[in-house]
């Protein structure tokens, strides 16, 4: 049985099965349930003097991590009868895949759930997926879920 259980959500479809998959084996195992969203402000950085010119930087990151705010906010409303947590966290100068893993090692999760989108092509050939890179650094074990 699980434990600790931490389901990394954005606002895709496929982000929503993942939710849902991880509220079930939750309430199923009475597992403590993480639900984190990563606000991805790196592009921001790589482009801040692109993006400094035409609006200011500080605001535009502050509504990234208020969008993910909202969205955790809506996350856990599903989460009724679920010992359940939002985390948000912040990803400015990492990979997306290595700020979950780290704290899904602070945390103790026996199990990651995240949602695959199964997009092909350059950039993911070249990066590879958020969910195929936390699979390869992760610790506990990791639950692909595709979109059904």
């Amino acid at each position: 049985m699980y434990k600790n259980i931490l389901v990394a959500i954005d606002d895709s479809e496929t982000s929503r099965c993942a939710l849902n998959e991880a509220l079930h084996i939750a309430r199923n195992s009475n597992a403590k349930l993480y639900i984190c969203h990563v606000a991805d402000e790196t592009l921001m950085g790589m482009h801040g003097r692109t993006f400094s010119t035409s609006l200011n930087l500080d605001h535009a990151i502050k509504a990234i991590v208020d969008a993910g705010r909202k969205l955790l906010d809506e996350a856990m409303q599903t989460a009724t009868g679920i010992d359940a947590e939002a985390v948000l966290l912040e990803a400015r100068s990492r990979r997306i895949s290595e700020t979950i893993a780290e704290k899904a090692g602070e945390l103790g999760v026996d199990l990651l759930v995240i949602g695959r989108h199964g997009r092909r092509g350059l950039a993911t050939l070249i990066l590879g997926s958020v969910a195929e890179q936390l699979a390869k650094i992760a610790t506990a074990s990791v639950l692909l879920v595709r979109q059904h």
